[in-house]
């Protein structure tokens, strides 16, 4: 029994190497030819690759940035301070509570601390123009031998020392510097995480020194 169709050789079930043979007159497929970036192109879309990259990491440092430099303890804005005393190298101790009636500034730091050292000069200048503000030193996660280390590269010019009473996990500190800001009454009006720079700190003495 004869094909039907037109070409006498084609068979049916005919694999597709067959049909080369079978029909000559087929027009054997180009393969597909590369495309080719000009230099342009290339370097073009190299740019938007390193914008978009660029962008991301913004908004990545920006997001942290926020997360880091925000209210560390936000459940203690608006209420009375912890209990907190610390113990300066003399012997002599400085509680958060007596000094009511006076602005205070609590800034958590440790001897091993890098950001602590560099915003140790801010402190202790703010300290120095703002008499009308109490500043305090809490070393947290410190050994004696390293806070006096410590205090003798870096002198405080208010009281600082080890934590003896109270503790920096009730005002919600995980790792130095944390710096908290108390009204004159003793309530909580913010706190930051991270290096203070002089211009971040006037901004914040602003909220408890007005």
């Amino acid at each position: 029994m004869r094909s039907s169709s037109r070409h006498p050789f084609l068979r049916l079930g005919a694999r597709t190497g067959d049909l080369a043979v079978a029909c000559p007159d087929l027009l054997p497929m180009r393969p597909l030819q590369p495309t080719r970036l000009s230099p342009l192109n290339v370097r073009s879309g190299l740019i938007s690759a390193g914008a978009l990259v660029l962008g991301i990491a913004l908004m990545v440092s920006l997001a942290w940035g926020l997360q880091h430099a925000a209210l560390t303890s936000p459940h203690l804005l608006g209420h009375t301070a912890p209990d907190l005393a610390i113990q300066q190298l003399d012997g002599h101790e400085v509680g958060v509570r007596d000094l009511r009636g006076k602005p205070v500034v609590v800034n958590f730091w440790a001897s091993w601390c890098g950001p602590c050292v560099q915003e140790q000069p801010v402190l202790a200048d703010a300290a120095a123009t703002h008499p009308q503000v109490a500043f305090v030193g809490a070393a947290m996660q410190d050994t004696t031998i390293g806070v006096r280390s410590f205090e003798q590269q870096h002198p405080y010019t208010y009281p600082a020392g080890p934590i003896v009473s109270g503790s920096y996990n009730a005002y919600g500190v995980v790792g130095p510097p944390v710096t908290i800001f108390i009204t004159a009454d003793g309530v909580v009006a913010a706190s930051f995480a991270g290096p203070l720079d002089a211009t971040t700190l006037d901004h914040y003495l602003r909220l408890i020194a007005a």
